[in-house]
């Protein structure tokens, strides 16, 4: 392993030596799956650790560097997304989008898609209401975390060490009156997600809405995206929110299958 190491450092030609210097850090840590801790990636591309901080941040933010609860980095998901002819997000997409149709035709409500990305929820698939009155939903919209159903599904599938990185970063910023900005409260409530298997935003997010939602499980038991139905309240109330559950986790799961499969 350190020849391994040592050939992925060596004198590269001329060119961005920050570059050349990120890119030792991606060919390193391809090499060991449990992946390299600061220090150690420090040793191996010899840089003061500030530098090396800094682009292991940058890379992490962007998607393709994750850090562990141990505190090491692994190639994350959109390294191996950037060779495929798809990225996984295409392919949750394409997978899940019947059984979104379908939970709009059963219910008349705005059903939405999400991943975690750079911290936030993004909106990839969306299914509106086909009824006057709803809520509505556009790709590519980003929201909060702590605010929202989808995310409180992102947030469960983290260790609480990584949970709460992210949230120092990205902030717990008051959206409504019933908004979780505690995180004694938020704690507790992401614990309810991890136990019953689903979450709810309960007008947490926006005023006069509600929405339960459910996480798309990868192989390995990571979150890999989440579904949400979405309601103006005064057809939503917690008696129908929570009635909904068992077929959203079963919809989510029949997604993972499809996922797999596909």
């Amino acid at each position: 392993m350190k020849t391994a190491v040592k050939a992925a450092v060596e004198r590269k030609p001329a060119g961005v030596r920050v570059l050349h210097k990120t890119l030792d850090v991606l060919e390193i840590v391809k090499l060991r799956e449990s992946g390299y801790t600061l220090a150690d990636l420090t040793r191996a591309v010899e840089l003061p650790k500030a530098t090396v901080y800094r682009i292991v941040s940058t890379l992490e933010k962007r998607g393709y560097l994750d850090r562990g609860q141990d505190g090491g980095y692994r190639l994350a998901r959109k390294m191996f997304d950037v060779q495929r002819q798809d990225s996984m997000e295409q392919i949750l997409s394409r997978a899940a989008q019947p059984f979104l149709q379908r939970l709009v035709d059963a219910h008349k409500e705005t059903v939405n898609l999400g991943i975690l990305n750079a911290g936030e929820v993004v909106v990839i698939n969306t299914v509106e209401s086909p009824l006057g009155v709803r809520m509505s939903s556009k790709i590519g919209n980003r929201r909060y975390l702590h605010s929202t159903a989808l995310g409180k599904c992102f947030l469960a599938g983290l260790p609480d060490r990584d949970l709460l990185r992210m949230l120092r970063v990205k902030g717990m910023p008051r959206l409504t009156p019933n908004t979780l900005v505690a995180k004694a409260e938020l704690m507790a409530e992401i614990d309810r997600v991890r136990k019953q298997g689903y979450a709810i935003d309960n007008e947490e997010n926006e005023m006069d809405g509600r929405c339960i939602g459910a996480p798309v499980h990868s192989p390995d038991g990571r979150v890999l995206g989440a579904v949400s139905i979405s309601s103006p309240l005064f057809r939503m109330d917690m008696n129908r929110t929570r009635s909904l559950a068992p077929e959203l986790k079963s919809v989510c799961a029949q997604i993972a299958e499809a996922v797999r499969a596909g």
